[in-house]
């Protein structure tokens, strides 16, 4: 199987370091020339917290980088089968969405691993419906350096295609489960991926900014009836919306937050690395997104308007 990465962030470089040993062909799109070069003259350094190694590919991996300016990569056009989406949300432009189009055989589908919603809508006019695949993840990961990845928490994936749907079109795909799943992500394939995503995004809007705003680690929130009394706030005040956008979120979401916070302890979410590396963050995209639907349904979502104010001040 032939993969491309566009996006050497923390999960891009997990999944790749992690993957590369069982495709025929990877290649890695880094942002930038600096991070593209030396991760052809160092490779990935995956690695827990005791020990890092040098990834391996029985078949061949490179590095290549987009630059939105210049809308091209370094590396050399590949029949891919999937194209993993690993960016986040505010960097997918239609610059991006045409270098991926020029990246793209008939047969490549696109994977899309971001948070919150709204982007799938310019992405399957880039690439079709029918080429487009949604995924959402628990995996954590903490990029240190330009090439240095971190896996600090085991989750699951989940796989499915952008629209709902009862059969079993996404058959064709297991393979790329089978694939992840050899890699050792533990992957599942999902009928319902509207669902998957609202639950994603009430995950991150719960957890994400009370890690920014307190600067601590995922499992940290738990250590405190304060911290946990806010996320239940939080939790609450999405499901208001969801439920009234027709989302039947599932009963157990709440104890799932708190396994997550707990199998991710260790973690730091992707909002407060943004914040520790001094960039913008996503609040934009999940809390802010929750907080625009509540404006449409003229509904008031006051945990949320606060901690979404607190992150842009910390900003």
């Amino acid at each position: 199987m032939r993969i491309m990465i566009i996006g050497a962030g923390s999960l891009g470089l997990l999944f790749a370091a992690k993957l590369s040993s069982f495709c025929e062909h990877m290649t890695v799109i880094a942002r930038t020339i600096e991070q593209a070069d030396q991760l052809a003259q160092e490779g990935i350094l995956l690695g827990s917290t005791s020990e890092l190694h040098r990834t391996t590919c029985k078949g061949s991996i490179d590095f290549g980088h987009y630059q939105a300016a210049a809308g091209a990569t370094n590396g050399s056009v590949q029949a891919y089968d999937y194209i993993f989406l690993m960016v986040k949300q505010p960097a997918i432009t239609q610059e991006l969405v045409q270098y991926i189009q020029a990246q793209s055989s008939p047969n490549t589908y696109l994977v899309s691993f971001q948070n919150g919603i709204g982007h799938e809508s310019m992405l399957s006019q880039g690439v079709g419906r029918a080429k487009l695949l949604l995924a959402v993840t628990t995996e954590g990961a903490k990029r240190e350096g330009l090439t240095t990845v971190f896996h600090t928490g085991h989750g699951v994936t989940y796989i499915g295609s952008v629209d709902q749907t009862e059969d079993d079109e996404n058959s064709m795909h297991f393979l790329l489960v089978n694939l992840l799943e050899k890699a050792g992500f533990q992957t599942k394939m999902s009928k319902n991926m509207v669902v998957r995503i609202w639950d994603k995004l009430i995950i991150n809007a719960v957890i994400n900014p009370l890690t920014a705003i307190l600067r601590v680690k995922n499992g940290e929130l738990l250590n405190s009836v304060w911290t946990k009394s806010l996320m239940l706030a939080l939790y609450q005040e999405a499901c208001i919306i969801a439920n009234a956008k027709g989302i039947q979120v599932p009963d157990d979401l709440w104890q799932t937050i708190l396994m997550v916070c707990e199998a991710t302890s260790g973690n730091h979410s992707s909002m407060l690395q943004d914040i520790e590396q001094s960039r913008n963050t996503e609040i934009d995209r999940i809390n802010g997104s929750i907080l625009q639907m509540a404006k449409e349904l003229n509904l008031e979502l006051p945990t949320h308007l606060t901690v979404y104010q607190l992150v842009k001040a910390i900003e």
